[in-house]
């Protein structure tokens, strides 16, 4: 038969399995009669301490003073609530045209293409809602369906 070799994390994997299987043990052996008695369905007494906390929790609760200055918070004291805005003519949202940038052109009878925001675009293409419509040798026509802009290639 052949040994089996084990890695090193796998030993140490034994090794942590084992010390929580000791702790298992000895907490059974020490709270034997609490592990029995709850997988029996049997109520044990609450320990002094619980009790103690159970009585201080409730005489807070009935403390008219401590209800009085929590029930004003709220949900959430630290919670900032947005007021909600009334929609008037001043207050709609303005539809910003776009701005266009024309760097260059490469012009060719056929085939010509425009660096326009940093994006090259060739006729056809639509840039920011606009219809490239003509690509000539120092402007770009473009077209948004209801007006026309020129964009002219300046000396840079």
């Amino acid at each position: 038969m052949e040994k089996i070799q084990l890695t090193k994390s796998q030993k140490i994997l034994f090794i942590i399995l084992g010390i929580v299987l000791i702790y298992a043990v000895f907490d059974f052996i020490k709270n034997k009669e609490t592990y029995l008695s709850f997988y029996a369905g049997q109520s044990t007494e609450i320990p002094a301490e619980e009790q103690a906390a159970e009585q201080e929790t409730d005489q807070l609760l009935n403390d008219p003073l401590k209800i009085d200055l929590t029930s004003t918070w709220g949900d959430d004291p630290f919670l900032i609530k947005k007021k909600a805005k009334k929609i008037t003519k001043s207050s709609r949202k303005i539809v910003k045209e776009p701005t266009f940038v024309l760097k260059g052109i490469s012009f060719k009878p056929r085939g010509s293409v425009a660096l326009i925001n940093d994006r090259i675009v060739k006729e056809g293409d639509v840039i920011e809602g606009y219809k490239v419509i003509k690509i000539e040798e120092k402007r770009v026509i473009l077209w948004d369906g209801k007006k026309r802009k020129i964009l002219r290639l300046t000396n840079i």
